[in-house]
C-alpha cells in the first residue's frame, strides 16, 4: 500500500512538469469491504483533516530501489494543505454518491461518506488517502463482501459496469462537465 501512495506523489509531481494541470488530478482508489453482512451498499472515504498529521516516510527494501521513493522520500502536510484535501475529496465524494443514486446503485444507508475508518475501537485514515499528495482523492468500497445482495451484484457484469459508469459521470460533473444526466448532480 505505501508504494501506492509513493507512485501518486509521483504522478501529481510529473503531471505539472510535463504541462498537465495537477489541479485536474484524481486518485480514485476502489476496493469491496467485508463488514457486518448487515451492512449494504457503496462507501466512501475522504482524508479527514484531523488524520493527516507529522510526517511519514518509508525506507529499506524495497522503497530504496524505487524512484518514486527516492524523489520524495517523506510527505507532510501544511494545515491548509489537509483542509483543501478534506474539502475537495469530500465534493469529489459527494458527486459520487449523487451518480450513484442517479443509477440506483446501493449507498450505505446512513453515512455513506466518511472521513475516517472505525474498526476494533480505533480511528485512521488508510494509507492510501493519508499520504497522498493529489488533493482530489478518494477510497470507494464499492460493496460490502460479506452482505449477499451486494456480494451478487459485485458478480455479475452488469452491475460492475454500472458501477464505472457512475464513477465516470460523477468525474465529468466533478470537472462541470455536462456528462449525462444520470450523474445525478441537480441543475447539471
Amino acid at each position: 500500500v505505501n508504494l501506492r501512495w509513493y507512485l501518486a506523489n509521483s504522478v501529481l509531481k510529473h503531471v505539472g512538469k510535463n504541462g498537465g494541470q495537477p489541479d485536474r488530478t484524481v486518485f480514485l482508489s476502489l476496493h469491496a469491504d467485508s463488514l457486518h453482512p448487515a451492512v449494504r451498499g457503496t462507501m466512501i472515504y475522504v482524508p479527514g483533516e484531523k488524520f493527516l498529521n507529522g510526517s511519514y516516510r518509508k525506507s529499506g527494501e524495497p522503497y530504496d530501489s524505487r524512484r518514486e521513493v527516492r524523489e520524495a522520500p517523506s510527505v507532510s502536510f501544511t494545515r491548509q494543505e489537509k483542509i483543501e484535501a478534506e474539502g475537495i475529496s469530500r465534493d469529489l465524494a459527494e458527486h459520487i454518491v449523487a451518480s450513484f443514486r442517479a443509477a440506483d446503485l446501493p449507498l450505505h444507508a446512513f453515512e455513506p461518506i466518511r472521513r475516517n475508518v472505525i474498526r476494533g475501537g480505533g480511528e485512521w485514515v488508510p494509507a492510501i488517502l493519508r499520504y497522498n499528495r493529489i488533493p482530489a482523492r478518494v477510497l470507494v468500497e464499492v460493496c460490502n463482501l460479506n452482505n449477499p445482495e451486494d456480494r451478487s451484484l459485485l458478480r455479475t457484469r452488469a452491475y460492475r459496469e454500472r458501477v464505472a459508469e457512475a464513477l465516470v459521470g460523477a468525474l465529468v460533473q466533478f470537472y462541470g462537465g455536462k456528462g449525462p444526466r444520470a450523474a445525478g448532480v441537480p441543475g447539471k
